[in-house]
């Protein structure tokens, strides 16, 4: 297998030097869109002209599914979405120094095979199918300094010592994915009230730097279709016994969609947003969490006028009582329409995996907790999501997925199962499968449990049109293999076998899940991990951060 994917890649070097091309458009469900794209000219049906090559100069060039063009440039995320792939770059020719150039490129050919051969045998060393049987305990890998993400997180178990000499958490509630969705929700809810200049509905989370800088983006009459594809970590500060302020500095990549006078303009973002609260501010919980009402007394969100709320009478975007975000900066803003085509080869496929030294100890724990809960198990789960997903994408039915899916990831899919739709196309993946699985990373807070793994698949990947069913993308005959980082997520607490069968997981009836994500037979909701493992997120590997 990575015999035949070292060929293939260096098929790819003679591409990058004009000496084959490759066909168009390949996308896939659930992710391969990087919200990054580019300006550069191409041809309005997304194809390549007969005189240029692909670019193959940037280990990050990827294309936007809001851009009416595509670029080589180095620019990296990674999304929630599905990737859309293009490629734009020019033939080079020499009419003297024939010899030269040519063994100039015979040089770079030579150099980029033992660069691929040495990047195989490095992913083979360390993919180990660890999901076919029970993990035995290893021993415990050195300590190292975490990620950002890692350090914010510390929020639930550093702090400074009681009378006992104990360590009291400065949170001990907080959960790093509850913090993500909040931070995800905050984005389109404020970019969303941004239309219509409601932006004071939302000033128990804004500070008036803030909301300036909002508003220095325009007042459209709306903001809708809020699509967020990444947020990055750029910096976080105070998590410590003695801080008084914890600060945290995110990047956002995004698409939305802006109508004024009756006239709708699709546009991607880059925006650093810094956040802050007190040290001393205390999480709520999960179905607190994820409502939006006052910081400090939880009247409804109507009571808060302003930063005031009328209910408490407390000034509440102090970050006494939540985070609240104290400065958003613009770093791209470019005009994108929907393009559902475009070319460019898989990228970060070969590199190698990044592991959390301490992710098979914490697995081997949650097993402790719950025996059933084995890595065969939750392959097995993962497996199902999986196919199920490329069943419901292929034929733009993703109400089905409702189950297996958290909010946040089945409403970027969501999105672009529409897009497709009001486009006139469909993108098929056939005979999808699971090739191998890496054990990446495990986070277990107060609230939840996460298994994050690199998924490895390949399949056929074509988009048609609906009207006569001719390819305008991707290719029939030519597989596509990729990778891709997948979290799982489950209540903290929940134990049982994960299932693959298409039942309530609560009551155990037909599954029927309305939009909301509760069973239309028990009520009970579902899709937050509180009796099974869902599908939170999907990040891609050229950008994944570990």
């Amino acid at each position: 297998m990575r015999g035949s994917r070292s060929v293939l890649l260096f098929v790819a070097l003679l591409v990058g030097l004009g000496f084959a091309s490759l066909p168009d458009s390949e996308a896939r469900p659930g992710g391969g869109n990087s919200y990054r794209g580019s300006s550069s000219s191409r041809s309005s049906s997304g194809s390549r002209s007969s005189s240029t090559s692909r670019s193959s100069s940037s280990s990050r060039s990827s294309s936007s599914s809001f851009g009416s063009s595509s670029s080589s440039s180095s620019r990296s995320s990674y999304s929630s979405g599905p990737r859309y792939y293009g490629s734009s770059g020019s033939s080079s020719s020499s009419s003297d120094g024939g010899g030269t150039f040519g063994s100039i490129c015979l040089l770079i050919i030579v150099l980029g095979v033992v660069a691929i051969v040495l990047t195989n045998l490095r992913a083979d060393l360390e993919q180990e199918d660890w999901s076919t049987v029970a993990p035995q305990a290893p021993p415990p890998p050195p300590r190292r300094q975490g990620s950002l993400r890692t350090k914010l997180a510390g929020l639930a178990r550093v702090g400074p010592k009681g009378s006992d000499g104990s360590t009291q958490p400065l949170d001990p509630e907080f959960s790093i994915v509850l913090f993500e969705d909040f931070v995800y929700s905050l984005f389109a809810r404020v970019h969303e009230a941004r239309g219509g200049d409601r932006l004071d509905t939302l000033g128990g989370w804004l500070s008036d730097g803030a909301i300036a800088s909002l508003h220095e983006l325009g007042t459209p009459d709306a903001v809708k279709a809020v699509v967020v594809g990444a947020v990055t970590y750029e910096s976080v500060e105070g998590v410590s016994a003695s801080s008084q302020r914890v600060r945290v500095a995110l990047r956002f990549e995004a698409n939305y969609t802006e109508v004024s006078s009756g006239s709708a303009q699709s546009w991607y973002v880059a925006e650093e947003w810094r956040l802050e609260r007190d040290a001393s501010a205390k999480s709520r919980p999960p179905e607190d969490a994820r409502a939006f009402k006052c910081p400090s007394c939880g009247a409804p969100l109507e009571n808060v006028h302003g930063h005031r709320c009328s209910y408490c009478d407390t000034v509440v975007n102090t970050g006494e009582f939540d985070w609240v975000v104290t400065r958003v900066s613009s770093l791209e803003r470019e005009r994108r329409g929907p393009q559902l085509t475009g070319t460019t080869e898989e990228e970060g496929t070969e590199l190698p995996t990044l592991k959390d030294p301490r992710a098979q100890e914490r697995l081997n724990a949650l097993q402790h907790d719950d025996p059933e809960a084995t890595s065969l198990a939750l392959r097995k789960r993962l497996e199902f999501i999986f196919h199920e997903m490329q069943t419901a994408w292929a034929a733009r039915e993703w109400k089905g997925m409702r189950p297996f899916l958290s909010d946040n990831l089945f409403q970027t899919q969501l999105y672009w199962i529409n897009a497709y739709r009001q486009a006139g196309l469909r993108n098929i993946t056939e005979n999808a499968r699971i090739t191998n699985l890496v054990l990446a990373r495990v986070t277990r807070d107060a609230y939840y449990d996460a298994v994050t793994l690199r998924v490895f698949a390949s399949s056929l990947d074509y988009t048609v049109r609906d009207a006569d069913g001719q390819v305008v993308g991707g290719s029939r005959s030519r597989e596509r293999a990729y990778s891709e980082y997948w979290t799982l997520l489950r209540g903290r607490g929940v134990q049982g076998r994960p299932s693959t069968e298409k039942k309530c997981p609560s009551c155990g009836a037909p599954l029927s899940i309305n939009m909301a994500g509760h069973c239309t037979h028990c009520q009970a909701r579902v899709t937050s991990g509180e009796f099974d493992w869902v599908l939170s997120r999907i990040e891609q590997d050229e950008s994944y951060q570990g």
